[in-house]
């Protein structure tokens, strides 16, 4: 796919979750530095344009520095870049393995939004012969867990889908032995999830229900810039002199977090990059 074409997709949400932000963004770097005229100045206007596309997502970040670090010819970004790619497969099916341990069968699961990791744990206790129900909230505006809950019920998982705003109902109506929630970003004192993320971690914490973040450790970062989204994604037609505030993360105090599921195994706190 076209270098341009891939930037616009990640912004327009067409290219949307961390993974498969970082996947296809690596891939579309490589290809451009790999074709490019100047080694340097090209890297240097990829990782631009890239990180600029979406700049709460420090795992895209953190690849492209990978690359840069490991590459001296224009065919090594290629190959560096497939590197990281494996690498984050591998991680991928560890937390996937670990995650499934902590689910039992009669359990009621609530995520929130669409993580691919949540969704591979999901699927992977599935798989084991594990019978549950999974709570997905919609998460407006774009409503990415009705991706999740599409996704389940294909993968034949009981699934239920409720609105963001009856998440305390939910604790009552289907009460959770477990809170599952991917994370687009870790710094050291908090995380950042789709909005809502907190208000559900925060009823967890009330109801005593462990609550657990899936994520590689490639999502710390030091340097983050928290995004507002489009006014349009919440009411495209909305009267004239409407003030609409589209925030799109919840920065989540580690506080409220019962354990990181990660490629490196549970971990109370997540401090740096293992990559």
């Amino acid at each position: 796919m076209d270098f341009e074409k891939v930037i616009l997709n990640i912004k327009n949400l067409n290219i949307q979750g961390a993974t498969a932000i970082a996947k296809k963004g690596i891939t579309a770097f490589a290809d451009y530095v790999k074709n490019g005229k100047n080694l340097k100045k090209d890297a240097e206007y990829a990782k631009k344009k890239l990180m600029s596309a979406r700049p709460t997502e420090p795992m895209l970040f953190n690849a492209i520095i990978y690359v840069m670090k490991k590459s001296k010819t224009r065919e090594d970004y290629e190959k560096y870049a497939n590197e990281f790619i494996r690498i984050k497969e591998e991680s991928e099916e560890i937390i996937a393995s670990e995650g499934a341990k902590l689910i039992r069968t009669g359990m009621n699961v609530f995520t929130h939004c669409h993580s691919s990791s949540v969704e591979r744990i999901l699927k992977k206790a599935k798989m084991q012969g594990k019978k549950f129900n999974v709570v997905c909230f919609e998460t407006r505006p774009l409503y990415q867990g009705r991706l999740t809950a599409k996704h389940l019920v294909i993968a034949g998982i009981r699934t239920t889908l409720t609105v963001d705003s009856a998440m305390t109902e939910a604790f009552e109506v289907f009460p959770p032995k477990l809170v599952l929630v991917g994370c687009d970003a870790i710094t050291k004192s908090f995380f950042v999830n789709k909005i809502g993320t907190d208000t559900l971690a925060n009823i967890s914490k009330k109801h005593k229900v462990p609550f657990y973040v899936c994520s590689e450790t490639f999502k710390f970062t030091n340097n983050l810039r928290i995004e507002e989204r489009s006014p349009k994604e919440v009411w495209p037609d909305a009267p004239e002199k409407l003030n609409i505030w589209n925030p799109a993360f919840d920065t989540i105090s580690h506080k409220l977090v019962t354990g990181f599921l990660t490629e490196k195994g549970m971990m109370r706190r997540v401090t740096c990059s293992k990559l």
